[in-house]
């Protein structure tokens, strides 16, 4: 959900906004970088990552078209992870001070700030929950059930399957063979990028071992 479009910032804010075009693969920002901007991804999809002391590359989270990130600028002075574009992408790069003077002095703009905020830390948690499912089957299909459309039954991937795949701590090859797992079992039919569950798998099932996650229509959308 894009709580932050660019045209209803405040007037000095958008008039301070510039923009920036990355390939696939791109380098937006890396960790320990000076931090000089929040940014808005209008399209496309942008991995926010850290590596280890070895190179492992470890993903953190995927932000999604009209998604803020790198929120922590405003009060640090380095970036705290790295930022790739996965895909061809565009955003939107609002600097701190700018940004720091905006939220205080416009409430709304304030508000609509800390709900992006709230939202993006309950997914962080129900991705955790649906990571501690031991079967990647079984996440699967609860990744699914939680982000079923209004019609209770159709999701759709509006990411790339790899970006859905590190999402859920699984490999791209997990993932499509999870996926033709549940067509095979009758619990989804899928065409392309879009996957419809049958009706009796459609709901959450919380009898399964440690997963908690809140109910659908719990879930901030």
């Amino acid at each position: 959900m894009n709580l932050l479009q660019l045209n209803q910032l405040p007037a000095e804010l958008q008039s301070a906004a510039s923009f920036k075009v990355l390939a696939a693969g791109k380098l937006l920002f890396a960790q320990h970088e000076r931090a000089e901007a929040v940014f808005i991804l209008e399209s496309g999809h942008i991995q926010l990552l850290n590596y280890t002391e070895d190179g492992q590359q470890i993903n953190h989270y995927g932000v999604r078209t009209g998604e803020s990130f790198a929120e922590v600028a405003l009060f640090n002075e380095c970036y705290v992870c790295t930022a790739i574009a996965t895909v061809p992408s565009k955003v939107w790069l609002l600097p701190k001070q700018p940004f720091l003077i905006a939220l205080r002095q416009h409430p709304d703009l304030t508000e609509r700030f800390m709900e992006g905020l709230a939202r993006r830390l309950h997914e962080s948690k129900l991705l955790l929950e649906l990571r501690s499912i031991r079967s990647a089957r079984r996440r699967i299909l609860h990744y699914l059930q939680l982000n079923v459309q209004l019609d209770g039954i159709t999701v759709d991937f509006d990411r790339p399957l790899k970006a859905i795949a590190d999402d859920l701590g699984l490999t791209p090859e997990a993932l499509s063979r999870g996926l033709k797992g549940l067509h095979k079992e009758g619990k989804i039919d899928r065409r392309k990028r879009k996957v419809t569950l049958r009706k009796e798998f459609s709901e959450l099932d919380f009898n399964h071992g440690t997963f908690n996650a809140s109910p659908l229509n719990c879930k901030i959308t």
